[in-house]
């Protein structure tokens, strides 16, 4: 009756209109002042004096953008900066680019730990959400842009004026991306041709199976022959730098130094050589240095400067993921995140890093090999554990029960690719899988499959349908499960979600009374997946450990209070998030 009365009174329906643009304004107006504020009147950064004693290289990454709170697609402003900062706190420092030019070209050396620091894109929420975190480590990054972005309505990327004053403030210098983000030679899942169209028009990417970037090839016909010749080629290429370069210099005064072409890894490795040769003429006209490949972290003093590498952060790496990819490229000793320093003392790692915040224990595996911990406290025989496990399905993520340390023998639960597999291993003996139980198959999205589209590739390859293997999850897809596990002399209960439910006899050889967690990087390769990872994370959450008679013999679950703390921050966060996406 109300809602009706409402549609029938203009003047009370126009209060609510009035009423909510003026709360839409002031949120608006809100948001513009945090902008302003956090991006562009800002104090110039203070330069520091650093001793250079480095001739040896130095590491570089990158990310694509960042958000406030979690994405599947950009880092978390959180986690950038708990990444930054323990890069930080272990004594490294950020060059720039004249930096890394003077250390090949004059073999003037570096700071001890030399980070080169940058994002790509250029978009406004990057320079937004990391502005703060820059400020408080004195940090300076590189800003990659599309130059074609310029002069577009979209406020998701940089605008000149934008750039020069971030420029100014000494935080910030400019790179390029190149002047377009358009694909060439797509091809839909069904073998048809697409053609060549701009990044904004493509009505659906989960149904593009092959394309390559616009500088990568030739133009080519449906059969994937050649549509220009090589004078023509060369010229489209030529003509998209010039674009870009005359942009730069009426937008900016002068072309960055810094490159990163789009496709990373393409150049310089199998592409068609009278393309390459027509970039990499335009590329050392240009520019005075190039990060081509995402391939690691580190480039050493024989590295080409129109060759380097940075590593490319993605948005579910842990802290500790990041800093083991550092070490493992750079052989560097990093330091690894513990967080709760008390929660740490309750635990051995055995293997990898660990890091234990809150009701949540991240395990990071090393390269190729398993992360391990063991809870220092003496199980009885019968008890009741749950927890949650949360990381990625694509991997393995274990739980260790009887667990006898000095005969490294156990009965190992085991998450891997959506199945439960259940081993044991008793003293001096070898693992022997039990039982396998498959999990209903999870639910996932075509755009979570991220595989390499823009690679090398010819006709008979479009034409074989879509890569996707529906029997094959992402290797970025997560999902929550949740375990119950009741361990008695002779047999363990399994319970997973409240779906699953299997009763395990033990080996009563198996007499250990410890309980451990552990992570590991599922060894399956497949044709899309060219640098898949070989680290990985499992995330514990919300560990409960209780006797027969239901005390409580471990836990990490948030108090009532801290639960409700932690609701109430969630909510508030979802609804800022909610204006900033919607405002």
């Amino acid at each position: 009756m109300s809602e009706k009365n409402v549609a029938l009174n203009p003047a009370k329906k126009n209060r609510r209109k009035i009423i909510r643009s003026i709360v839409q304004t002031m949120i608006v107006v809100f948001l513009a002042v945090i902008l302003i504020r956090v991006v562009f009147l800002t104090d110039k950064r203070v330069e520091e004096t650093v001793p250079l004693v480095n001739e040896d290289g130095f590491i570089a990454i990158s990310y694509f953008g960042v958000s406030r709170g979690e994405s599947p697609k950009y880092v978390s402003k959180e986690n950038l900066r708990k990444q930054l900062a323990l890069l930080e706190s272990q004594g490294y420092k950020t060059i720039t680019q004249q930096d890394i030019l003077d250390f090949y070209q004059k073999n003037k050396p570096l700071p001890e730990k030399a980070l080169y620091l940058s994002f790509e894109d250029g978009r406004t929420d990057s320079s937004i959400f990391a502005q703060n975190i820059m400020e408080d480590l004195n940090y300076k990054a590189t800003m990659f842009t599309y130059a074609n972005k310029m002069d577009t309505r979209d406020n998701k990327f940089l605008k000149p004026k934008d750039l020069l004053l971030m420029k100014k403030s000494g935080y910030w210098e400019l790179g390029s991306n190149g002047y377009r983000l358009t694909y060439i030679n797509m091809y839909n899942d069904k073998g048809q041709s697409l053609g060549v169209k701009d990044e904004n028009n493509v009505p659906n990417k989960t149904t593009i199976e092959y394309y390559n970037h616009y500088l990568m090839d030739f133009i080519r016909n449906q059969y994937m022959i050649p549509s220009e010749t090589r004078q023509e080629m060369e010229k489209r290429i030529r003509k998209d730098y010039k674009l870009m370069h005359d942009i730069y210099e009426e937008e900016l005064g002068e072309v960055p130094k810094a490159y990163a072409i789009m496709h990373a890894n393409s150049l310089y490795n199998n592409m068609d050589s009278l393309v390459e040769s027509a970039n990499n003429k335009e590329i050392k006209d240009i520019f005075k240095m190039h990060f081509n490949l995402e391939l690691g972290a580190y480039n050493d003093a024989d590295a080409d400067l129109y060759n380097l590498s940075r590593l490319q952060v993605s948005p579910y790496w842990s802290t500790n993921h990041v800093m083991m990819k550092i070490r493992q490229a750079s052989k560097q000793n990093v330091a690894f995140e513990v967080g709760d320093s008390e929660r740490a003392k309750e635990w051995s790692v055995l293997k990898g890093a660990a890091e234990f915040e809150n009701n949540e224990i991240t395990i990071t595996s090393e390269p190729s090999s398993e992360g391990r911990i063991i809870l220092k406290e003496t199980l009885p025989e019968k008890y009741n554990i749950n927890f949650a496990f949360k990381g990625n399905v694509v991997g393995q993520q274990s739980i260790y029960l009887n667990y006898d340390e000095k005969y490294n023998s156990y009965i190992r639960v085991a998450l891997i690719d959506n199945e439960i597999v259940v081993s044991e291993k008793s003293p001096q003996a070898s693992v022997i899988e039990k039982e396998r139980f498959p999990l209903n198959e999870i639910k996932w999205n075509e755009e979570e499959y991220a595989f390499n589209k823009a690679t090398v590739y010819d006709y008979l390859d479009t034409q074989k349908g879509s890569r996707i293997d529906e029997e094959e999850y992402p290797r970025n897809l997560t999902k929550k499960r949740v375990f119950n596990i009741n361990v008695e002399n002779g047999k363990i209960d399994i319970s997973v979600d409240n779906v699953l439910s299997k009763t395990i006899q033990v080996n009563p050889d198996i007499q250990g009374t410890k309980i451990g967690f552990g992570a590991l990087f599922s060894k399956k390769e497949t044709s899309h997946e060219q640098y898949a990872d070989d680290i990985y994370d499992t995330f514990i959450e919300d560990i409960l450990i209780t006797d027969v008679n239901d005390q409580t013999l471990f836990t990490n679950q948030y108090t009532n209070f801290d639960k409700v703390k932690h609701k109430t921050l969630t909510l508030f966060n979802n609804v800022v998030d909610f204006f900033i996406e919607t405002f």
